[in-house]
């Protein structure tokens, strides 16, 4: 039987990429264009309708198995490393077609994937839609164009298994003891507020989630690990929906990993996550076995913990009013787009100010005693400060 060499794969992860797609965290509909054009030869590609602006959203479909697999991602525009990801996965595919691995696969897999779910987000690096919909809030109203579209294709292709591919904000820590920041990220969303209660779709995704971490912590860094998203049941989210309508929903979360700004290396964790999910639905329905057998051992992922920043000053001491104090300061990183350069410049801005003892970040100073100076000649910080201070 096929063996999923997870070490292999993760070390010769760069001679499979897709190295066309460039590092940076933009990938805008006339890049997808470009890209989708190299697969067809191992996929086919049809638009299924329209978003708000009037740009093409495309299916891509590749195997010929019973199972099918509907993966989306960019449903946030500005959430990128999924696309990315999906597209290194394919070039697998493409140059190893005549493989174990990959033969396996297309005889017992069909994968649908909608590569930019929200292309006029997408375009200029934008969260929402063109009409500032969060497309992941509009699964129960279904405004949404691009939202209706999705629905609209779930309803006619009935896949066994959905993957819905997101990026995660840099402020969550796997556990409270020490720095270590979510690679990856997974989530079987909640079908009820009541505790204890699981539908046959979330133990199924539950189960394939509980296997793709088992995999994944073999070749995890010394620094990062793989969270469990917050199982709170929103109504209106997409996967939660889709869960409750009996579809099993996978959400991953491609997070963050130091000095890993434009995501290299948590694409690649994010590839071979999705990897290990697909081998994992095939090679059970290959046996006969269910899925979601191991499901309760999902809880034990560690959950994810709201206690990261980007940047800590510790024991700062600031002056108010002739009386000083010490102070811990922490602040975030914030994107902002250039249309005309097309591109994204980074600012930094203090997010909170106090003891902060209890929180980590991916760049500490202790700078115990050292004054605070602000850009106007201020004594003491600001929430909403921008890094444009100086600590001597």
């Amino acid at each position: 039987m096929l063996y999923l060499d997870i070490i292999s794969l993760f070390q010769n992860y760069e001679s499979f990429k897709d190295s066309s797609i460039s590092y940076s965290k933009i990938f805008r509909y006339s890049e997808l264009l470009q890209v989708i054009n190299k697969y067809k030869d191992i996929c086919s590609v049809v638009p299924i309708g329209f978003s708000i602006e009037k740009r093409k959203i495309f299916k891509i479909k590749w195997g010929i198995g019973k199972i099918k697999i509907l993966i989306w991602s960019q449903m946030h525009g500005n959430e990128t490393t999924g696309t990315k990801s999906m597209f290194d996965i394919f070039h697998l595919f493409l140059i190893k077609k005549n493989s174990d691995l990959v033969q396996f696969l297309n005889k017992n897999l069909t994968i649908l994937f909608i590569p930019m779910l929200n292309p006029d987000g997408s375009e200029i690096f934008k969260r929402r839609n063109a009409i500032n919909i969060d497309l992941n809030r509009d699964a129960i109203r279904l405004q949404s164009p691009e939202i209706q579209i999705l629905f609209q294709e779930i309803e006619k292709s009935k896949p066994d298994i959905l993957f819905n591919l997101h990026d995660q904000r840099s402020i969550y820590n796997v556990g409270h003891k020490n720095f270590n920041p979510a690679i990856l990220s997974f989530l079987s969303p909640s079908v009820s507020t009541k505790k204890d209660v699981y539908s046959m779709s979330r133990k199924k995704s539950m189960g394939v989630i509980n296997f793709i971490a088992k995999k994944l912590h073999k070749i995890l860094p010394k620094i990062g690990s793989i969270g469990r998203f917050s199982d709170k049941l929103y109504p209106t989210a997409t996967g939660d929906r889709l869960q409750k309508l009996g579809y099993p929903c996978i959400l991953i979360e491609s997070g963050n990993y130091p000095k890993d700004y434009q995501k290299r290396t948590v694409r690649k964790y994010s590839v071979l996550s999705i990897l290990t999910g697909i081998y994992f639905i095939s090679y059970k329905n290959y046996k006969g076995e269910y899925i979601e057998k191991n499901y309760k051992s999902y809880f034990s992922i560690p959950e994810n913990e709201d206690i990261l920043f980007d940047k800590i000053y510790r024991k700062v001491q600031i002056e108010k009013n002739k009386k000083k104090f010490f102070v811990d300061i922490g602040l975030m990183n914030f994107e902002k787009f250039d249309s005309i350069k097309q591109n994204i410049s980074i600012y930094t801005k203090i997010v909170d100010i106090g003891d902060l003892s209890n929180f980590f970040a991916y760049e500490e100073s202790i700078v115990i005693g050292k004054n605070f100076y602000g850009e106007k000649g201020e004594n003491f910080p600001e929430i909403g400060n921008v890094e444009y201070f100086k600590i001597l």
